[in-house]
């Protein structure tokens, strides 16, 4: 059974590669730009570009399971690649956003286009739906390099984040076992943890204290504005004022599925300990 990994440089895909490898499995892994792309000794990397499906093609032969990064503007076409190739399951990072109802198609909730595509095209599937990705602390190194202080507009805003090693547990499991064909399982973090936890978590990883210094909504959305368009920053916006005070859905399927608790937070600072330093 070859199994073909999408987005394999990624922080979820990088270990749906280490935990395959691990297990003997033989993989297969795409890139947009072979040359570029960091990867086990041995490793067999094709060329491929989801935004062409088309040139998926080459790298399906052969292949019986996909994990897919989806990272393709409409889902049809890549349905229909991976049937026409005799792909027998796919393994579809989705959003637990994708669970609310809503039309067939919503431009503000893609992913929910995205399953019910896949769904509909006779492929056997499994849909992850991770919610918050503690990997969004990403993006406060520099502010914590240069700083030594996070700015947030809702220190008090409650999440529970999902270390990406637990969607990559989760995702091999579907990979490598029958159990999860049709699921579509909700991902999160095992805790509720503020965002002011989580800057004090990565002080703690990093030996250093590290403050919160409170923005208003316009700051956030002037510093939003340098990776993100205004919709996109007045809805993650609306979603941290909604949260406060809020404690959040946690879900146990990471601990059933795997058979071990979630990662913590603190857990995934200290994985990620040197992006901060």
């Amino acid at each position: 059974m070859t199994v073909l990994i999408t987005g394999a440089t990624g922080n979820v895909g990088g270990n749906v590669l280490a935990g395959l490898l691990e297990r003997g499995v033989p993989v297969r892994v795409t890139s947009r730009d072979p040359s570029r792309a960091v990867l086990p000794p041995g490793v067999e990397v094709m060329r491929a570009d989801l935004t062409d499906p088309q040139t998926l093609r080459p790298a399906l032969t052969g292949v019986e399971r996909v994990f897919l990064y989806p990272r393709f503007r409409e889902p049809e076409p890549v349905a229909a690649l991976l049937r026409e190739a005799g792909v027998a399951h796919v393994v579809l990072v989705s959003a637990s956003a994708a669970a609310a109802e809503g039309p067939e198609f919503d431009g503000g909730n893609p992913m929910r286009w995205f399953e019910r595509t896949f769904a509909a095209s006779g492929l056997a599937y499994t849909f992850l739906r991770p919610d918050t990705f503690a990997a969004n602390a990403l993006f406060w190194r520099d502010d914590v390099r240069t700083h030594g202080a996070v700015p947030l507009p809702y220190p008090d805003s409650a999440q529970a984040p999902i270390h990406e090693r637990d969607i990559a547990d989760v995702a091999v499991v579907a990979l490598t076992t029958d159990r999860l064909h049709g699921a579509a399982p909700i991902l999160t973090g095992p805790e509720s943890i503020t965002m002011g936890q989580q800057v004090a978590a990565i002080g703690a990883a990093i030996g250093r204290d590290v403050a919160v210094r409170t923005q208003t909504d316009e700051e956030a959305r002037a510093h939003f504005g340098k990776f993100l368009p205004r919709p996109m920053a007045d809805a993650i916006l609306k979603a941290w004022r909604d949260s406060v005070g809020v404690t959040p859905f946690v879900s146990p399927e990471v601990e059933r599925i795997t058979g071990r608790p979630g990662r913590t937070f603190a857990q995934w600072a200290r994985d990620h300990a040197e992006d901060y330093r």
